[in-house]
C-alpha cells in the first residue's frame, strides 16, 4: 500500500481516507499515521479473506444441492433451446450422425446460443450436438 501511496504522491494526487478524512499521501514521518495505515490495510486483507471463504462455502453448498452454480447455463436451459434439442433427438433416432444433425440445423437457420464470435457467425458442429445430447440424456436418466 505504501508503494501505491508513494506513486500517488509522486503524481501529485491526494488520497483521503473516507473514514477519517486524513490525507494519506502526506509524508511527514508520523509513526502513528503509518501504524494506522498498516492496521487498516491488515483489516481490509482479513475482511477480503472472510468474504472469499463465505463465497466458497456458498458455492460448495449450492453445487451440492443443485449440481451447479457457476458458469454459463447449459444449452437447453431456455425454452426455445428445448425445441432444438427435441429436433436433435428426433434426427438422431432417425439414424443421422452428429455431423449430419449439425449440418441440418445450420441449413435450417437454427443458430447456436453464441451466434457471433469475433464478428463471424458461429455454426453447429457435430461434437457440440453430441455433447448436448449426451448431457441431456444423462440428466434425464437421473
Amino acid at each position: 500500500m505504501s508503494r501505491a501511496l508513494s506513486e500517488f504522491r509522486n503524481l501529485g494526487v491526494q488520497v483521503i481516507a473516507a473514514d477519517s478524512g486524513t490525507d494519506l499521501t502526506v509524508e511527514d514521518g508520523d509513526p502513528t499515521r503509518t501504524l494506522m495505515r498498516q492496521m487498516l490495510g491488515a483489516i481490509a486483507q482479513w475482511e477480503k479473506s472472510i468474504i472469499v471463504q463465505k463465497l466458497r462455502a456458498a458455492r460448495i453448498r449450492m453445487r451440492r444441492d443443485k449440481g451447479r452454480c457457476e458458469g454459463r447455463k447449459p444449452y437447453g436451459a431456455k425454452p426455445a433451446e428445448q425445441e432444438t434439442i427435441a429436433k436433435m433427438r428426433q434426427m438422431r433416432q432417425e439414424g443421422l450422425s452428429y455431423d449430419a444433425i449439425a449440418k441440418a440445423l445450420n441449413d435450417s437457420g437454427i443458430v447456436p446460443r453464441t451466434t457471433l464470435r469475433a464478428g463471424k457467425q458461429t455454426k453447429w458442429h457435430g461434437a457440440a450436438v453430441q455433447r448436448i445430447l449426451n448431457r441431456t440424456s444423462t440428466a434425464a436418466r437421473k
